[in-house]
């Protein structure tokens, strides 16, 4: 019987630690894929908005990084956690583009802390909202999902980079998947989100169907 028992807890770990690698692997893969991509397009020359528009970008996702794991240590909802990690790798994707064409990194070591003072201003009044009830801070979070989709759809209509393009579009692809998690979780809550940049037909669509696959 003994014997049985820990053969069991074997298996268990066994196949938590292929889950955990799985997860892994997956954002790897991503990752991987991206930088493959990049490399098969030319390296362009940067106008000054387009190089803006990078620059704003990673700090913009670390905003959101920043934002979810402040409420997942106050809230403990997972979802929080798992798309703070998720945020972690749009950060990278849009370093990557930073170090091809030889930017000046914006982003501060320091959680909280943003180089823009727009950013600075937007996180601030955030985090004390989403600080208020768990309720809040979905509602904060599925905000800054839409502000992201927002955005990047605003930076494709200003280049015509086929780098750029390709990491926003994917990107962008990302943040309606994130809608999608944090639409679920407030659905759980019975919460009603009332969409803030884009019209509520698209944000109610998006929140209701599958996720997308790159």
């Amino acid at each position: 019987m003994k014997g049985i028992k820990v053969i069991a807890m074997l298996s268990m770990f066994i196949f938590a630690g292929i889950l955990a690698s799985g997860v892994i692997s997956e954002a790897a893969t991503h990752e991987d894929h991206l930088e493959v991509l990049l490399e098969e397009l030319p390296v362009g020359v940067l106008t000054e908005t387009e190089k803006s528009g990078i620059l704003y970008l990673r700090e913009e996702e670390k905003l959101a990084r920043d934002l979810y794991a402040a409420f997942y240590e106050k809230w403990g909802v997972r979802t929080f956690s798992q798309i703070s990690g998720s945020e972690e790798n749009h950060m990278d994707s849009m370093k990557l583009l930073i170090d091809r064409y030889g930017l000046k990194d914006p982003v501060l070591p320091e959680a909280g802390k943003f180089s823009d003072k727009k950013l600075q201003g937007i996180y601030d009044d955030l985090l004390a909202k989403g600080l208020v009830s768990r309720g809040e801070a979905l509602k904060v979070a599925a905000m800054v999902e839409e502000m992201d989709i927002m955005d990047f759809r605003e930076e494709q209509k200003k280049t015509d980079k086929p780098d750029l393009l390709a990491v926003y579009e994917n990107l962008e692809r990302g943040s309606r998947n994130h809608l999608r998690a944090f639409g679920r979780q407030l659905n759980k809550e019975n919460i009603r989100y009332e969409a803030q940049f884009l019209a509520q037909e698209e944000v109610d669509a998006i929140m209701t169907s599958p996720n997308e696959r790159d």
